[in-house]
């Protein structure tokens, strides 16, 4: 029986990723490729090891549990022996992999490219960034990148395996352009009057991506509140939603943790409401075994320090506006 690493890693992306067809992005191979390896792994074992099931081809049998659990095991120890000979007997050092989701990369970039460099002992860093937190979860399960801050709900059944420090609590926040008064705001919310200007950007809201994990939250708030508001506009990531909204055309909902990441041009152009609604736990995460060496422990440590600190709920909020009919009502 010739059972390859090849075997193990792709049966090992298929499960994490939740599929055959996603998990080629994770292998960098075609689907055919990917169903071939598989069936030829299945013929050396004899046993099936995945249900083939329309949009969800990635439930295993009895069989495809025992080798899924053995995939783990064999890649992670694997994992572990490179980078522990790279720190120990390597002479170039360890290489580290970052990824997080572009509502967060800003300064959590340059603070993370700092410290590779003033932390002896990495030879390379290689920044990654994935449209939602769970992409950055298969990235880690399958060895493309050995750090991450992502949305802990999404790591919870690797906890076994992954180090994992709590950083900040994140809102949803209302982006508004800046040139839109607190009184049209008010009677927009309390459908004191129609707007009959299809162009006024409170007629009008961006639609985030379906990787964001709270966009039926999203959509169910502006049916309830701004029901005239139409999803013009579409677009991937959180930036690209600011963005339209500080060139004036609609409104959007963002992460309140993407704002010290956006620039001066874009942040002087709009206004952001403060909805009472936390969305999120931000978390940074590595493989546990990276911890017993130094370079990764100092560089965990380090950075962790520094977003619970600048990302604090008090210094998030300054800028942060209640809801204009809130006050009003107070009055």
């Amino acid at each position: 029986m010739e059972i390859t690493l090849r075997h193990l890693e792709i049966l090992q992306a298929i499960v994490v990723s939740g599929s055959i067809s996603k998990a080629k992005r994770a292998l960098g191979l075609s689907q055919p490729t990917i169903s071939q390896q598989l069936a030829k792994f299945e013929e050396l074992l004899g046993a099936q090891l995945i249900y083939r099931q329309r949009g969800n081809d990635g439930q295993l049998t009895q069989a495809g549990e025992h080798w899924f659990k053995v995939a783990q095991s064999v890649l992670g120890t694997l994992d572990q022996a490179t980078v522990n000979h790279k720190a120990r007997l390597g002479k170039d050092g360890v290489e580290l992999h970052f990824g997080t989701t572009p509502s967060m990369r800003g300064r959590f970039m340059e603070k993370a490219a700092t410290l590779s460099r003033d932390i002896p002992g990495f030879s390379r860093m290689e920044f990654v960034w994935a449209l939602g937190s769970a992409e950055l979860v298969e990235m880690i399960a399958t060895h493309r990148i050995n750090c991450a801050i992502l949305s802990e709900a999404s790591v919870v059944e690797y906890k076994m395996s992954i180090h994992m420090v709590h950083l900040f609590n994140d809102k949803i926040v209302l982006a508004v352009p800046a040139d839109v008064d607190d009184a049209a705001l008010v009677r927009t919310l309390n459908r004191l009057e129609h707007d009959d200007d299809e162009t006024s950007p409170l007629r009008n809201y961006v639609e985030v991506g379906k990787e964001v994990p709270w966009k039926s939250r999203s959509e169910h708030w502006y049916r309830q509140r701004m029901p005239r508001a139409a999803p013009y506009f579409s677009c991937m990531t959180h930036q690209g939603a600011v963005d339209i909204v500080a060139a004036g055309l609609a409104t959007c909902h963002a992460p309140l943790s993407l704002l010290p990441n956006l620039p001066n041009s874009v942040r002087d152009r709009i206004k952001v409401y403060d909805l009472g609604e936390y969305v999120r736990d931000a978390v940074l995460v590595m493989p546990k075994h990276l911890l017993t060496l130094r370079p990764f422990a100092e560089f965990q440590q380090r950075l962790s320090d520094w977003v619970i600190d600048e990302y604090s709920e008090a210094h998030l909020e300054q800028e942060l506006l209640s809801l204009p009919e809130l006050r009003i009502a107070a009055e």
